[in-house]
């Protein structure tokens, strides 16, 4: 096997474990790939891609990885306020990076929003959005939580592989 998928399939095999470990999928996607590349995640960082998987908006898998993308590529503020060039340069290539992550969404759960997402896994958003929907859901059936995981667990996998490979693809450019 390649180098390029051994980092791949180490990745995909790292999102499925962290989902479980980290309790949402914004930070098991940025830790599986930042653990695979090598890539440094501070407290900060991790602390703010906990509000990622909040059901809210745009799959926090997708948010993981963009996450990740911006650690490979992005720029410091301080070097950013320096040199607003390299700044630039820095948001060309993250565009075409995220632009292909959002693609594979798109492609294989119709799109990269989390209710999107669940729709094609469950049928239906399933997440719950209110204090009380939250409580039955932590009640849940241990086996349909098993299954949610499961479901869930595909997609943060999935994710981290694709960040893996199009940060890969995009080094070879």
């Amino acid at each position: 096997m390649s180098e390029k998928k051994e980092l791949v399939e180490k990745a995909r095999r790292l999102g499925r474990q962290y989902l479980r470990k980290y309790g949402g999928c914004a930070p098991a996607t940025l830790m599986a790939v930042a653990d695979t590349l090598d890539l440094r995640v501070g407290d900060e960082l991790f602390k703010a891609m906990t509000g990622f998987s909040s059901f809210a908006g745009v799959c926090g898998n997708v948010c993981g990885g963009r996450a990740a993308m911006g650690l490979r590529y992005g720029v410091g503020l301080e070097d950013f306020v320096k040199n607003p060039e390299r700044g630039s340069l820095s948001f060309a290539k993250l565009m075409t990076v995220a632009k292909a992550l959002r693609e594979k969404f798109a492609e294989e759960y119709g799109g990269y929003l989390c209710d999107e997402v669940q729709t094609k896994l469950f049928g239906k958003c399933v997440m719950p959005t209110s204090p009380e929907e939250l409580e039955a859901f932590s009640k849940m059936d241990p086996e349909k939580l098993q299954v949610f995981y499961e479901k869930c667990g595909s997609v943060t996998e999935n994710a981290a592989g694709w960040t893996v490979a199009t940060i890969l693809e995009m080094d070879e450019k």
